[in-house]
């Protein structure tokens, strides 16, 4: 007998997985509902049934036991398109042969590869192991997740354990999720996707990359099964599908999308992939599979390797109904229980880790009839044990009327605040200490909202949560309405290794560019400029900003008497200050910080502290009034920090009237705001500028650029990450040209490249020898520099060069590019397994990509005609 078989589903081996935390005390952790309760308590049922539909799946489903590296015996659920190991009426080959012949096949040499043989080795031992599911439990039963299996009928299963029905799901559910009674207390939770041939062209380009599974948990030593598909349907295979492990590829070895034939005819709209993960990893561990096609469809897997135990335990409200029966069930080798007449529950062992989802299911009696209630939460980051988790509507307590005074808003430059926030990240510097970057936050968090009974919470603090896009970022809500946020990740990239090639060549720039001469620009390369493509901004007034120079020199990165040789803000501004030009710097530097406050009291063992420095000459402070005048020039430089979604305005001083009076102005009109993230436009951080201190700092988004009218201005961007969509955009949308970096900046580098590209366009590309000899430059007590040889201006004999000229010239130096390795400042120490990423790379953008743009006047353009 033949099935017809339509494209289903693979779910993963009910890859379970432990990331370490730290244990210890009970707390109650930040939650996400996934039903969002909104009902008055009065109601029968809290949790909102979503909108549902009726859709076709099919499949083998099949379960195993896995045994943990702890010796701890797991269930496993798993549904696939076809037999599994053994061929069955059906006439499909199993999915081990399947396997095999499309890696022979398909990819001979990773066929032959030692970690694809180890790979196969372990699916064939699983899938031998796995048994239809009624041969592993007679008593077996399948459900949606949205069915009422107290009276409802299962859906069939055969005793090959294929299965072909219509189930109801959610309407905006990705994934079909199947619910499995393995007896009356002990239930697991699979997910599959709806079966369909329908498919389009390989490029269709309305399509979205999905997975099944959508996130991976997995053990050490376990073989994971995963699929990917879009919506709508296309030709994977042609499309090109390809995967890779990101981040952590360490962790084990995957296969290349796999396609399984089916009634004789290839699947190609669902592909297949296998994943080993290595034993003995020292969890916790992560990584990404990336799935890309070659029309640039992109899906990230989150992969999370676990096997951590900790227990949660809590209470199941009814509403005052008798409660019937019920259960609770999480991920774990202890992790499903009854609920008691009482509507207590307790799970001794669930896996520690990310978004780990908690599921109850319980049945009261109301008017006669067995109600049935499903509600589901999810644990952001479980990493101890948890008590308090409870669900439905706890009773109402009977009011008290307790009369309190309405908190009176402070001044937003009012030390108070600085004082709470030095609390907060002296305490959050400790966990950072103890547990590493991701769980300090995490556990921060939980503190601010009463989630740590052994420690008391700190007065005048509302709540706290994590930013929704950046996740090292803490938002502090106080009682009087006021918030800030709270930047952990520092302000500065370090170096991976010692002996990292240096951001410099140690044979000087200028050898390197006699070494190239012949390949760069000569008098026949100007030949094509007419005065048709010749332009300039229409002002010749030149504006620089640069907040943190005082930063530079505090690191030893910049001189410390203020001279600034080889640099746009110092040699450069002064060379074209003396020709006539106006320019306009402010800059901060070492010398115009006064003295400072410390918030809590400063001690030499204290890391955290907030700082609040003072100005002896306040004119010196960049400020919104800067940037806002940024119209009335024709070349703008902006030497700064800065983010993917803002620029930093610099430090708020103690006595930054200019910037205060500003603040003040706007702080009801148009501040940021983080639960209505609709327009980035200002807000105030506290940003970690060294490594024990933070610092009250001003942000400008692309909401305030937006409102500038650049009038074809030069604007180069000297930040971190500053040539993105937001930050780039809203400068392109009124200057001529754009330049920025792509990722985060070694400013060391990138203060010398921005010298050399200017110096290019002003004064061409000169030859002489040497003129200084090179000089060590160390930041901090880490990283050395060897310095540049700077050849004295020839203007005479070297013509200006024009944007498109200069930054050319610096490609084919190779200049362009900082070749420098760095750790991620969002995975600093102590991870022992830290992220690293490339140095960055300026980037340039003209809105008419056919002009050259020259300095404006009084720079002389010479035009050969030759």
């Amino acid at each position: 007998m033949q099935r017809s078989f339509m494209t289903l589903i693979l779910i993963v081996i009910i890859a379970l997985l432990s990331n370490s935390g730290c244990g210890g005390n009970n707390v109650t952790l930040p939650v996400t509902d996934t039903n969002s309760i909104n009902s008055p308590s009065g109601l029968i049922n809290p949790t909102p049934t979503p909108a549902l539909s009726v859709k076709p799946v099919q499949g083998y489903i099949y379960a195993n036991n896995i045994t943990t590296e702890d010796g701890e015996i797991i269930p496993n659920i798993s549904v696939i398109d076809v037999p599994a190991y053994q061929s069955d009426e059906s006439g499909n080959e199993p999915f081990i042969t399947q396997v095999s012949n499309s890696l022979q096949k398909d990819y001979p040499g990773d066929w032959v590869k030692p970690e694809i043989q180890e790979l196969y080795a372990q699916l064939n031992k699983t899938l031998s192991e796995c048994k239809p599911l009624p041969q592993y439990n007679a008593q077996a039963s399948v459900y949606s997740v949205y069915q009422d299996s107290s009276h409802e009928t299962p859906i069939p299963v055969n005793s090959d354990g294929h299965f072909d029905n219509t189930v109801l799901t959610g309407a905006e559910d990705s994934t079909v999720k199947l619910e499995v009674a393995l007896g009356e207390d002990n239930y697991a939770e699979v997910e599959t996707i709806v079966s369909s041939d329908s498919i389009n062209s390989s490029d269709a380009t309305n399509a979205e990359l999905k997975s099944c599974p959508e996130k991976i948990f997995a053990f050490p030593g376990e073989i994971v099964i995963f699929k990917v598909y879009t919506e709508p349907g296309i030709n994977l295979k042609s499309a090109g599908l390809k995967f890779s492990l990101k981040n952590n590829p360490s962790i084990g070895c995957i296969t290349q999308p796999l396609y399984l034939c089916i009634f004789g005819a290839h699947k190609y709209q669902v592909a297949y992939g296998c994943l080993y993960v290595k034993n003995g990893l020292n969890t916790p561990v992560d990584t990404t599979i990336t799935a890309t096609t070659n029309s640039g469809l992109t899906l990230n897997i989150f992969i999370e390797v676990i096997k951590k135990t900790s227990s949660l335990s809590g209470t199941v409200y009814t509403g005052g109904m008798p409660m019937v029966k019920g259960f609770v069930r999480s991920l774990g080798p202890k992790a499903c229980c009854k609920i008691d007449e009482n509507g207590t529950y307790s799970l001794p062992k669930v896996f520690r880790g990310h978004g780990r989802s908690v599921v109850a299911t319980w049945w009261t009696s109301e008017n006669g009839q067995k109600v049935r209630h499903r509600e589901e939460k999810v644990i952001d980051f479980f990493n101890q044990n948890v008590t308090g988790f409870n669900f439905g509507v706890p009773p109402t307590p009977t009011p008290t009327f307790t009369p309190s005074a309405t908190p009176t808003p402070h001044e937003p430059f009012d030390p108070f605040y600085h004082e709470i926030v030095g609390n907060v990240t002296v305490q959050f510097e400790q966990w950072r200490t103890e547990l590493g970057s991701e769980q300090a936050i995490e556990k921060t968090v939980n503190w601010l909202n009463e989630g740590v009974p052994t420690l008391p919470h700190p007065e005048y603090i509302k709540k706290a949560k994590i930013d929704n896009k950046d996740k090292t970022i803490i938002w502090i809500y106080f009682v009087d309405g006021w918030y800030v946020s709270i930047c952990t990740q520092p302000s500065y990239p370090v170096l991976l290794e010692d002996n990292t090639p240096l951001p410099v060549p140690k044979s000087s720039l200028y050898d390197l560019e006699k070494q190239n001469n012949n390949k760069l620009f000569n008098k026949s390369s100007h030949s094509s400029i007419t005065s048709s493509n010749i332009i300039a901004p229409p002002s010749s007034n030149i504006l620089i900003l640069a907040p943190y120079l005082w930063q530079m020199q505090l690191a030893g990165a910049a001189d410390p008497n203020g001279i600034f040789p080889h640099t746009v803000y110092g040699e450069l501004a002064d060379d074209l200050q003396s020709k006539g030009y106006m320019v306009k710097r402010v800059m901060t530097k070492e010398s115009d910080i006064n003295t400072k406050q410390t918030f809590p009291a400063y001690s030499p063992q204290q890391n955290g502290i907030v700082e609040w420095m003072e100005l002896k000459d306040t004119t010196s402070s960049v400020t919104p009034y800067d940037f806002e005048d940024m119209g009335n020039y024709g070349v703008i430089y902006i030497f700064t920090h800065g983010t993917e979604e803002w620029i930093y305005c610099g430090p708020i001083y103690l006595n930054d009237y200019n910037k205060w009076s500003w603040i003040k102005k706007h702080m009801n009109l148009d501040r940021y705001n983080p639960d209505k993230p609709l327009d980035l436009t200002w807000d105030i951080t506290y940003s970690k500028f060294t490594v024990a201190d933070y610092t009250p700092t001003l942000l400008l988004g692309p909401g305030f650029l937006n409102n500038i009218d650049f009038n074809n201005a030069i604007v180069y961007l000297n930040a971190c990450t500053s040539y993105n969509l937001d930050i780039g955009s809203a400068f392109l949308r009124t200057c001529s040209a754009f330049l920025g970096y792509d990722r985060i900046t070694n400013a060391v580098w990138s203060d010398t490249v921005s010298y050399f590209f200017f110096r290019y366009m002003m004064y061409g590309y000169d030859m002489d020898p040497p003129n200084d000899p090179p000089k060590t430059i160390i930041i901090g007590d880490k990283v050395t520099y060897q310095d540049i040889k700077v050849y004295p201006f020839l203007t005479s004999q070297t013509p200006p060069m024009s944007i498109k000229d200069s930054y050319t010239t610096l490609k084919k130096l190779g200049f362009y590019q900082d070749k420098n390795t760095y750790l991620d400042p969002n995975h600093y120490l102590p991870n022992p397994d830290p992220t690293t990423f490339n140095g960055s790379t300026l980037q340039i953008e003209q809105n008419d990509e056919n002009k050259d743009i020259y300095l404006p006047a009084p720079v002389t353009i010479i035009i050969d005609k030759d």
